[in-house]
């Protein structure tokens, strides 16, 4: 049996797709608002760099690398495989694959946005906007938040879980801005983005499971 489908959560996602079409408007178009939030992302994220404040974020950001999260969906599919539970590597092939990279290098391509002219703190190459990472982070973590809420019935467990995986999904992010080679409009981009694909995917696939997320 089908559920109802979450207004709110519908809601929030249109949220998440009007936030992001304002980040690309304002890029494109170059407005000052982009300027003023791009500034402040940097004395509130960037400010000061210390050395361990770029330990911790050096290390961070590799939870939000392209071959890490292809390394962990590869190994959610397989399991989802050999459990029969096919929804599940559907689940985490469209948001990962299809949406965390397919989307985002084509955005990538067509909004061509320079990175920061500061001091990178990793070596970076490529276009700005949207943030990969800050997408990678929010469509696989964002994906296993959905799968625990699912299937651990352990609600110390769960709850544990989800905690970890959302500070992943904020700091990974914010790791970008410190280092330097993403602006905040660009994290914020890539993370409303991605909420709002991982949302639509969530109800569209998972529409017959009769536990709500």
């Amino acid at each position: 049996m089908q559920r109802q489908i979450s207004r709110w959560q519908i809601g929030l996602a249109l949220f998440c797709l009007f936030i992001f079409l304002i980040l690309l408007l304002g890029v494109h178009f170059q407005l000052h608002y982009i300027h003023l939030i791009d500034q402040l992302g940097f004395r509130l994220i960037r400010e000061p760099v210390t050395s361990e404040r770029t330990w911790f974020f050096k290390n961070i950001t590799r939870a939000g690398n392209p071959i890490w999260t292809a390394f962990i969906a590869m190994w959610a599919c397989f399991f989802a495989v050999i459990l029969k539970k096919y929804d599940i590597a559907i689940f985490v092939v469209v948001n990962v694959g299809v949406f965390g990279l397919g989307v985002m290098k084509l955005l990538k391509h067509f909004v061509n946005r320079p990175r920061p002219s500061i001091l990178h703190l990793v070596n970076e190459g490529g276009s700005s906007f949207p943030s990969g990472h800050a997408m990678n982070s929010m469509l696989l973590y964002g994906s296993l938040i959905v799968l625990v809420h699912y299937y651990i019935k352990n609600e110390p467990i769960k709850y544990a879980f989800m905690t970890l995986l959302t500070c992943l999904i904020v700091t990974i992010p914010m790791s970008r801005v410190y280092l330097g080679v993403h602006y905040l409009s660009d994290v914020l981009a890539g993370l409303s983005l991605a909420c709002f694909l991982l949302i639509f995917s969530k109800e569209f696939i998972f529409k017959y499971k009769p536990k709500e997320v």
